[in-house]
């Protein structure tokens, strides 16, 4: 939960630390695509990356210093068309295309995925070297992170690949609530580091005035959570 904020946050952050950082949506809902620009200004979009009916430097657009899109065009868009007719056939796409992205200088690519566990979110991991869960500060989200790790084993092993999975992500977070004080505590006794993003209207208005958050509300409670974690990030 919270996973287009967070990701979209954090490619800001990665940025205005002087790492050049592509956002790199892979949700066929567009919604990383929507925060920073509306549907109408995108022409091309990383499904006409992924089938070559478009160059990467095509479809790549500027959001700040050191920070461009790789974008989804939601509407009309051929993601999801493009994974349910040609992804099979291209296993390694995405790999790929993270190659070129490294090609262009990029240091970083935050990828925002969807929630599920489809073929597309698959062949992101595993062109991946780091996946964060974000968590919703509910019990059931602990049984979540067990059923992930055991899928992120399999794509390991697929893949002949060590993928580093050692952060956790808990979003809106508000320490008055018993519930989500309780959750934290049950989270004590994981593997993870844990990150605490706490309740910020400020966030979604970002999104609605297509803003990074930096740049809407730079002085909200929650940017000194979102650097910690971006810090945690670069550190490696």
């Amino acid at each position: 939960m919270g996973k287009t904020s967070i990701s979209g946050v954090i490619a800001c952050s990665l940025a205005r630390h002087g790492h050049k950082t592509v956002l790199v949506d892979c949700d066929p809902q567009g919604n990383s695509s929507s925060w920073f620009y509306t549907c109408g200004e995108l022409r091309h979009d990383i499904a006409d990356v992924l089938s070559g009916r478009a160059e990467l430097d095509d479809a790549l657009r500027p959001i700040a210093e050191n920070l461009s899109l790789l974008p989804v065009i939601a509407i009309g868009g051929n993601l999801k068309r493009w994974v349910e007719t040609e992804l099979a056939q291209s296993p390694r796409a995405v790999d790929f295309l993270m190659g070129d992205i490294e090609k262009r200088g990029f240091e970083y690519a935050v990828c925002d995925c969807s929630p599920s566990f489809s073929q597309l979110e698959r062949a992101v991991i595993a062109a991946s070297d780091e996946v964060v869960n974000p968590l919703s500060p509910e019990f059931f989200s602990v049984d979540g992170i067990e059923i992930f790790a055991s899928e992120l084993a399999r794509i390991e092993k697929a893949n002949r690949k060590k993928i580093r999975n050692d952060k956790i992500v808990v979003n809106m977070m508000n320490r008055s609530f018993t519930r989500h004080k309780e959750f934290y505590e049950a989270l004590k006794g994981l593997r993870y580091t844990v990150f605490m993003i706490p309740q910020d209207g400020k966030i979604a208005e970002s999104q609605i005035a297509h803003q990074s958050l930096f740049d809407f509300a730079p002085n909200t409670r929650s940017i000194a959570d979102f650097e910690t974690l971006a810090l945690a990030i670069l550190a490696g």
